[in-house]
């Protein structure tokens, strides 16, 4: 006999976008979860309560819709990336989420990021066909 798949039962709904949502991002130590959207948004959301509670909106990292999102192994830092052309950097300090720097080099819209494993590297693609790998130190200095 076939052991019986597991059912799946919703559990939340976010609400809080006021455009399309393409991407999140679980913490990889805390109940938090990152989402974007085509608002030019970054929402952090914790779990408390057992709900999810809207803690922070991240503005003015981004011109246009944002594509991608993706936490660092570390989780002080998160990415975020868009069709702007750039991907961004948030670090999380003294209760607060700051914009440490912005990425560009792309031609066209950056569609994905994605950290490594191990945090060192930072890979972004493009609608210009390419991936730009990044690598990453303390002092947020990235070359690509």
């Amino acid at each position: 006999a076939q052991p019986q798949p597991r059912s799946l039962v919703e559990a939340a709904t976010l609400e809080g976008h006021e455009e399309r949502v393409w991407s999140l991002s679980w913490h990889p130590e805390h109940q938090c979860l990152a989402t974007c959207s085509s608002d030019q948004t970054v929402k952090i959301w914790n779990y408390e309560n057992d709900q999810f509670v809207n803690q922070f909106t991240l503005k003015d990292g981004h011109t246009k819709s944002i594509r991608s999102v993706d936490w660092n192994p570390n989780g002080k830092t998160l990415a975020s990336c868009s069709f702007d052309g750039t991907a961004a950097l948030w670090n999380f300090e003294d209760g607060e989420f700051e914009c440490v720097a912005t990425l560009e080099g792309h031609e066209n819209e950056v569609k994905c990021v994605s950290w490594s494993q191990d945090g060192k590297y930072m890979a972004t693609c493009s609608r210009d066909k390419n991936i730009w790998i990044w690598d990453t130190n303390d002092s947020f200095e990235y070359e690509c």
